[in-house]
This record gives structure tokens, sequence and C-alpha cells, in this order.
């Protein structure tokens, strides 16, 4: 009997045109929050979800040459803003969503970043 070939495992990559794009998927998930890793000159921020259609996973992202350099995204939901602080704070209307600084991964190449 022939052996089963394995499927290869594809990675769907989502360019996003904004960060504002990526925030308002983000607010949409159970646990908003923002990766982010420095490929080559470009900084990548992005979040993985689980694939369809024929791809193991999804990556939505933006790619910039600036680092964010605060520690949260504040994400006003009354007026569809957002702005970037150090400090977490609580009020009504207001979403800080946490950058995860990837220190290391062999996970994404800059590569993996050509369509």
């Amino acid at each position: 009997m022939p052996k089963e070939e394995e499927k290869e495992e594809k990675t769907g990559l989502i360019e996003l045109e904004t960060l504002k794009d990526l925030i308002h998927l983000i607010m949409r998930t159970p646990f908003p929050t923002i990766n982010h890793v420095k490929l080559t000159n470009n900084h990548y921020y992005f979040m993985v979800m689980g694939g369809f259609a024929g791809v193991s996973r999804l990556i939505y992202y933006i790619s910039q040459p600036t680092e964010i350099k605060e520690s949260f995204i504040v994400y006003n939901n009354l007026e569809d803003t957002i702005s970037f602080d150090n400090k977490l704070e609580t009020r009504g209307g207001i979403t800080h969503l946490p950058i995860i600084h990837i220190k290391s991964q062999n996970i994404l190449t800059p590569e993996d970043f050509k369509f």
C-alpha cells in the first residue's frame, strides 16, 4: 500500500493596510494582544489565528520601519482612535492592548513576508 504523503503546513499571510485595521481585528479576539518582531529593517506587528481554506494558520500583520516604543496600544472604542502609552489605565470605552515583544523566534523569516 503506498505511503500517504504528509501535507506540508501552509501559513496564510494577510497584510493589512493600517494599524487601526489590525486593532479592529484584534479587538474581536478573546485575548487581545499584539505580537512584535523586528526582521531586517522592518518592525512587524501581527496576530496569529487558526487557519482555514487549505492553510494551517493565518497571520494578520502590518510592517513599518519604526518601532512602537510604548508598551500599550490604547484603543478608544467610542471614538475609534488609537494612541500609545506605557501605563495601564482602566476607563470606560478604553482598551489597552499589550505589545508582546519577541526576543527570538524560529517561526518567521523576512522571506515569509513576500508574496
